[in-house]
């Protein structure tokens, strides 16, 4: 159910106010240490991580077109960032997240939320599974000390996080593993090994406040325009897929274009407050969904619960191991894989596997917006030869030919069409069924002329 005015929001916000509020704490709950891990790994820092979460989930809800969605930094929006953080600095990530959120706003203006679904599955797929890959191997890096090598205390303790991250939703589901193994792996390092583990270390906590240096960088807006595109195509695609599998699990019906407004205003705000960018969210989504929430309330809930805790604990988030944070990442990241998919591998047809293949290597090599460019190429390709090959069929009874269309009559299958008109003997008296073609361009009128 759409809602289009405050009025909306209010009416249902009354009827649901008692689940929004449990599910907005649950989804909290599951957000905070990936909220830290995030901001940690995207390299401006574990409050940033808090902020985001804090801007980007109230603002999504209250303008975005997902009644029950809700958002935040996500690992696959963060592994972006790593790259950009590493070329141009702080001040630059921060200028090309701002530019980012823009181009999303852009994006809502122009409508174009409603074609993300022509990406096919196989392109997702394929770039779900090397974002997953990259978050994998940058925490591997993040484990090797001074030396270079990897520091063998470090190594263990996220190998534990991930352990119990990973063993922990066989016990119960309605606390969420990561943070389980935040608090674990935290007091067990203070206890035992204070001076072993290498810490989070002091952070600056409190209120956020307006951050605008990064103004500075408007002489590389040229530079920084393709790693703002990458930023905006990915807070469009995971937003509206995750809009879409938070209405099959809540029942409502999201506004793409809407959706994408939200998204950009949350971020571009995030940005201006020192938080970095996020999308929606399908893992916080289900815990606030299966916790009771049904409406924005919820998500706006979950944004002042983190904000709460941003004001409160910044000293002890301070506390948290490094290792935990790469922990929880791998874990993570672990859990992002798209088993199916590759489970399907050798079941599915050899054009969608290829697909998916080449989409996840493309983004482990080179960078997401090359992968879905290439992805999307490659399906447009595969699905323009699958038409070519079966357009129509051929039948001969006596003098007569009867040819059967089916499927768009398009420049790509102008030319068997036109073959097998060929292919008439002469004399013959040709029918021509027309039935089952869906669409017409230029090139399938001209051959029909022809014909």
């Amino acid at each position: 159910m759409k809602e289009r005015n405050v009025a909306g929001f209010f009416s249902r916000m009354t009827e649901h106010w008692r689940g929004d509020l449990f599910g907005g704490v649950t989804a909290a709950v599951v957000a905070l240490p990936l909220a830290l891990a995030f901001g940690v790994l995207s390299g401006a820092g574990p409050m940033a991580g808090l902020y985001g979460a804090v801007f980007t989930g109230i603002l999504a809800a209250i303008f975005g077109g997902s009644p029950a969605q809700v958002s935040g930094p996500t690992a696959g929006m963060t592994v972006v960032l790593v790259p950009i953080y590493q070329e141009f600095g702080l001040t630059g990530l921060y200028m090309a997240m701002f530019l980012g959120s823009t181009l999303l706003l852009l994006l809502s203006f122009l409508k174009v939320g409603r074609y993300v679904h022509l990406i096919s599955q196989p392109v997702l797929s394929g770039f779900t599974n090397g974002i997953a890959l990259l978050i994998f191997l940058q925490q591997i890096d993040s484990l090797r000390g001074a030396s270079g090598a990897i520091v063998p205390a470090e190594a263990a303790l996220a190998g534990a996080v991930v352990a119990i991250m990973l063993v922990w939703p066989r016990v119960t589901r309605k606390i969420p593993g990561s943070l389980v193994a935040l608090v674990l792996s935290t007091a067990a390092v203070r206890l035992f090994w204070p001076e072993v583990v290498t810490t989070i270390g002091p952070i600056p906590g409190g209120w956020p406040t307006p951050q605008l240096a990064f103004f500075g960088e408007l002489a590389n807006l040229g530079a920084l325009l393709r790693p703002a595109l990458t930023i905006a195509l990915l807070g469009a695609v995971e937003s509206l897929l995750s809009a879409v599998v938070v209405d099959e699990m809540a029942g409502t019906r999201h506004d793409p274009d809407r959706e994408l407004f939200g998204q950009g205003l949350g971020n571009m705000v995030a940005t201006l407050f020192g938080g970095i960018v996020g999308t929606g969210a399908i893992v916080r989504s289900a815990a606030s969904i299966q916790a009771g929430g049904r409406t924005r309330l919820a998500a706006v809930t979950h944004g002042l619960v983190i904000l709460l805790v941003a004001v409160a604990l910044g000293d002890l988030a301070g506390l948290i191991p490094r290792a935990t944070l790469a922990g929880i990442l791998m874990g993570t990241a672990i859990n992002m894989v798209d088993r199916r998919s590759l489970a399907d591998v050798r079941r599915v047809p050899v054009g969608d596997a290829a697909i998916m293949l080449t989409t996840a290597a493309i983004t482990v090599v080179f960078d997401l917006v090359t992968a879905v460019a290439v992805g999307v190429l490659l399906s447009m390709i595969r699905f323009a030869v699958t038409v070519t090959d079966a357009p129509l069929t051929v039948k001969r009874m006596g003098k007569v030919t009867a040819i059967r269309l089916t499927g768009p009559l398009y420049f790509g299958a102008a030319k068997p069409f036109l073959d097998a008109v060929d292919a008439v003997p002469e004399g013959s008296t040709l029918v021509l069924d027309l039935r089952g073609v869906t669409s017409l361009d230029a090139t399938g009128a001209q051959a029909l002329e022809r014909a």
